[in-house]
């Protein structure tokens, strides 16, 4: 089925169809949930249905020249969540035929649906750079008029709540959808988002006003809204398309009526560049006179605070958020790089320090540098940023990680947490890190409600999911955690720390052999990185496989010539051998580096037949965590 401008909208495969306009996947008439990558495989495989679609034509149609995406991990993720929403095998494919070292090819029947619905168009394929850290310099007025139309929006949609509820409704919550990206260009994409994501963290800071978290309402990026409402348990939806073109920029916002699926408010804004301030001063006539608001002074203040005033520098951050939600480390790399020139066109933007200590924070927690190397660049950053603006919630909680993991001022972390989910009782990764921190000092109970504070906030993060049952591996409670991270593993079967937290419990268990398949599976996905290795080495001992244990230990150094490698890992397969003298020599060696898994040594029940040996309760003392 060659690709032509009569291609179809919608085709019938199996017992799936597939919407190519509206980005959506069913199976016997029920939606299945599946991202914007693999759909896009998907769509560009049937449009080609048998023929060979080789991986040079996936990495000039999908992952763009330059971008921060490694393409070989990615496609091969995205092919694997395609199949799983498909269920299908690349053994035994009924879909997907993947041809070795070439591409893969789509190989059942495909067939037009009739009486296809016109729907609107998503984003095209697109094959043209975006722009990197050394591409030529962004334009200040697009950015100025991006950051006033968020600010616009805002205002409006709390504008229309408030008139909302005096008309007699209570509207108590709120999901903001990712915003269309209209453009059909990838390199337009951050725009999209950047509005979505700034529309968020302003609104959350509206009294009484609850606001699902980006996390999740990112989950139902392309899906119906007023379905995407009900599961997200609020009351209004609020959508919108970005289009940017020819010097101008196009914004459609809606909020919808989750009960009846009607409109609350609905507006578009189309303005030259150049107006600036005159758009700023008629979005604020707009809200005096045509919804009667009388905000509080706090409240006008709240919506209309702008962390910078230079747009180049806006712009940048807008970038480094974008690449840094996308998680990977060459992604974080690139995220890092925004944010430093963020700073360089404005030193006083506290929105941007607060990104490199997010950046730093997750160098050290993904193994891609030494946390004591990573933890005072993430403190120095943290502190810059509440120097400026000591309201902003994600930098308390940055410097809280550093107190906890890198100064082992517990206290002093404790402060930062609670500090920080007081600015932001919503801000479920604040909830997450507090447990973490509770954890270290035995407090196992109070960690575990933390955790699962967080996970209400973000119920369909799979991490979140997982550092709960992890909670309960703590606790000893090794069937409920091995339960609630499998379902934490079926919300995303490629979630890394899933697989390994569920090796744990297993462990303990003594089922061996699962646990050494989950400890293998997140070694395999993270692709490259020594993570959980270690897990891997001492289950192999533990097991009696004494040879592949040791084994592990040799690829530990191999690895480490590379890139760097935790001290713990190898602490931690010679513990599994029973060789005490050198497992004390390597844990030494991760307390002097900071490494994250040191400070659960208290709680952990690998760590439990330790306990009576004076050199242990020492290295506890050390870290504070024992009088």
């Amino acid at each position: 089925m060659q690709q032509s401008p009569a291609s179809p909208k919608a085709v019938r495969f199996g017992l799936f169809e597939a919407d190519l306009a509206a980005a959506e996947l069913r199976k016997r008439g029920r939606k299945i949930p599946l991202q914007d990558q693999p759909f896009r495989i998907l769509a560009l495989l049937l449009r080609r249905a048998g023929e060979l679609v080789t991986r040079e034509e996936f990495q000039r149609a999908l992952w763009p020249a330059d971008t921060f995406v490694e393409f070989d991990e990615g496609l091969n993720k995205a092919i694997q969540k395609l199949r799983q929403a498909l269920d299908d095998s690349s053994d035994n494919p009924r879909f997907i035929e993947t041809l070795p070292r070439k591409g893969y090819r789509f190989i059942a029947p495909v067939e037009r649906v009739a009486g296809e619905a016109v729907t609107p168009q998503p984003a095209p394929v697109h094959d043209s750079p975006v722009r990197t850290p050394g591409a030529a310099p962004f334009t200040r007025r697009k950015t100025g008029v991006l950051a006033l139309v968020a600010f616009g929006i805002v205002s409006l949609v709390a504008a229309s709540l408030y008139w909302f509820n005096w008309r007699g409704k209570a509207t108590d919550s709120l999901a903001v959808l990712p915003f269309v990206n209209a453009s059909g260009n990838p390199n337009e994409e951050y725009l999209s988002d950047g509005i979505t994501e700034n529309l968020i963290n302003r609104l959350s800071q509206q009294p009484k006003l609850r606001v699902t978290a980006r996390t999740l309402a990112f989950r139902y990026k392309g899906m119906d809204p007023q379905k995407a409402g009900r599961d997200l348990n609020v009351r209004a939806v609020l959508t919108g398309r970005v289009l940017e073109r020819d010097g101008a920029l196009n914004v459609q916002a809606e909020l919808m009526n989750v009960d009846d699926g009607s409109q609350l408010w609905g507006r578009q804004y189309s303005r030259k560049l150049s107006d600036i301030l005159t758009f700023q001063e008629e979005i604020a006539r707009e809200i005096s006179e045509k919804l009667r608001l009388k905000p509080t002074a706090d409240q006008q203040k709240q919506l209309a605070k702008r962390s910078t005033e230079n747009t180049e520098a806006y712009q940048l951050y807008l970038k480094g958020r974008y690449y840094w939600n996308r998680g990977s480390d060459q992604a974080l790399k690139g995220a890092l790089g925004y944010f430093q020139q963020a700073i360089d066109k404005d030193p006083a933007y506290a929105l941007a320090y607060a990104g490199l200590a997010d950046c730093y924070t997750a160098y050290s927690a993904n193994e891609i540098d030494s946390p004591r190397e990573s933890l005072p660049k993430t403190a120095a950053a943290a502190r810059k940023a509440l120097e400026i603006d000591d309201t902003l919630a994600g930098p308390h909680a940055s410097l809280a990680i550093t107190k906890m993991q890198y100064e082992w001022d517990w206290a002093g972390a404790e402060r930062e947490f609670q500090r920080s989910i007081e600015l932001d009782p919503n801000y479920a990764r604040a909830h997450h890190w507090y447990g973490i921190c509770l954890n270290a000092s035995g407090r196992i109970d109070e960690a575990l409600a933390s955790m699962k504070r967080a996970r209400q906030l973000d119920p369909l993060s799979p991490v979140i999911s997982a550092n709960v049952g992890y909670e309960l591996y703590l606790a000893r409670r090794y069937d409920e955690a091995i339960e609630l991270i499998q379902k934490a593993i079926e919300l995303d079967p490629g979630t890394i720390r899933g697989h390994w937290f569920l090796g744990m419990p297993y462990e303990q268990k003594a089922m061996y052999r699962e646990a050494i398949a989950e400890f293998q599976k997140a070694f395999e996905l993270i692709g490259g990185s020594p993570f959980a290795l270690g897990d891997l080495g001492h289950a192999y001992a533990l097991s009696g496989n004494r040879d592949k244990a040791r084994q592990t230990l040799a690829d530990l150094r191999e690895l480490s010539k590379r890139r760097y490698v935790s001290p713990f890992d190898s602490a931690l397969v010679y513990i599994g051998l029973g060789d005490r003298e050198r497992a004390f020599e390597w844990l030494e060696k991760a307390l002097e580096d900071r490494s994250w898994d040191v400070m659960m040594l208290k709680v952990d029940p690998r760590f439990d037949h330790l306990h009576a040996d004076q050199r242990f309760g020492n290295l506890l003392r050390r870290m504070g965590l024992e009088p």
